[in-house]
């Protein structure tokens, strides 16, 4: 079998024909030649007549090892004048525009930072830092649907700080479709208005939005899509029940002295048996939560407030739920309790969203599992100097991107 004939069933490049092999110190270097005659714009994908051929440039690309040996593809190529788009090199179905490696190089890098931190596929491929970046952007590009913007209905909105100093990110889920759909650096009113300003018309389809009680995320969403409700998450609402006994607590071991007195140490030690639930709690944590009941009567109603909340979200219809939560606000406004008394206006303020939620069965539980995977995408490249690079890869490995590996 002749040599060229090898190369060309070894290395299967679409639209090549292959016309030489040689070995240098780049490693193999085969030579191909584009059997498309017809003229393409690389930019704006014009053909015909009105491209004019400016001159003719040998270009390479990286393509994947062959062994321990490096491959590269040359090729002789047409620059076109385009009447549109200036002089560019035609296109080639071996490689995307302006790269300067192949369409199966590239699908394995991006494929492998779905999985690991860019150091190390720099290493194993042998190439730059910065050029990793490059191919996942090159390569989100391609495979990234606009389509995903089309016909939302359910969206829940989060941030996650993704640097110290106050460097957030704001990402909205499809809670249909469970994936990312965008993000950007900021946490603010004005950074979710970005988003309904790309969406334009298409942001009439939002029918419901699930936030947590920042008031700027609320803020945008009346403004831009009044239709839409508001569903607080569930999740944030406990929690503020949670931060509410926590007070309470600390405002009873301050009262005794804090650890100085044995009272105070006791008091200290019932932290974890008010704040989870009984269910999940130890023998001796509930042994402890029953001498509560005996010994201090404000921090067992804190705790009875707790659950009482928690329960609002484990009734089985959602017609008992008004009844609930209203019962719920009059007894933590009289319970003397000033957190409870004040956890008891916030939660008056947001009824209409906090009912809509378990109304609509809607909670951020989605979102927070996605942040923690770009946690991990963050974590396991020891941070980001900015949002540009890290935006990318969530992009990349949460938003249902599927990278086909070369077979």
């Amino acid at each position: 079998m002749r040599v060229c004939t090898a190369f060309k069933r070894l290395l299967r490049l679409p639209g090549a024909s292959v016309i030489d092999v040689s070995f240098g110190a780049e490693g193999v270097i085969v030579m191909v030649k584009l059997r498309r005659r017809r003229r393409v714009c690389s930019r704006c994908g014009q053909t015909g007549s009105e491209l004019q051929i400016h001159d003719h440039r040998t270009k390479r690309w990286r393509h994947l090892d062959l062994g321990a040996t490096r491959c590269v593809i040359e090729a002789s190529l047409r620059r076109l004048r385009c009447p549109h788009c200036g002089v560019h090199l035609e296109p080639v179905p071996w490689a995307r525009p302006g790269a300067q490696h192949t369409r199966d190089f590239e699908d394995v890098v991006a494929w492998l930072a779905q999985q690991m931190a860019k150091t190390p596929i720099a290493g194993m491929l042998r190439i730059g830092w910065d050029t990793v970046g490059h191919i996942v952007e090159r390569v989100l590009a391609d495979h990234l649907d606009e389509e995903r913007l089309q016909g939302l209905v359910a969206i829940g909105v989060d941030e996650i700080s993704y640097r110290r100093g106050q460097r957030y990110l704001t990402s909205v889920v499809d809670h249909r479709a469970g994936a990312i759909v965008w993000c950007a650096p900021g946490r603010n009113a004005q950074t979710l208005r970005a988003f309904f300003d790309l969406l334009d018309e298409r942001k009439s389809s939002i029918r419901a939005v699930s936030i947590d009680m920042a008031g700027g995320y609320e803020k945008a969403i009346r403004d831009e899509i009044p239709d839409a409700e508001v569903c607080f998450d569930p999740f944030h609402v406990v929690r503020l029940a949670q931060r509410a006994v926590d007070q309470v607590r600390r405002d009873e071991w301050n009262a005794h002295e804090r650890s100085h007195t044995p009272k105070g140490k006791w008091i200290k030690g019932t932290r974890w048996s008010l704040l989870k639930a009984p269910a999940k709690q130890k023998p001796e944590q509930l042994q402890l939560l029953a001498e509560v009941q005996r010994a201090n009567k404000a921090l067992y109603r804190a705790f009875l407030l707790k659950e009482e909340l928690r329960l609002l979200y484990r009734l089985k219809r959602y017609a008992l739920a008004p009844a609930h939560l209203d019962a719920w606000l009059d007894w933590a406004s009289r319970s003397r309790l000033e957190p409870f008394v004040k956890l008891a206006r916030t939660i008056r303020l947001h009824r209409h969203g906090i009912l809509a939620a378990i109304r609509l069965g809607l909670t951020n539980g989605r979102l927070e599992g996605l942040n923690s995977r770009i946690r991990l995408i963050s974590h396991r490249s020891f941070g980001f100097h900015s949002a540009a690079p890290l935006i990318a890869l969530i992009y990349l490995c949460c938003t249902g991107i599927t990278i086909e590996l070369p077979r």
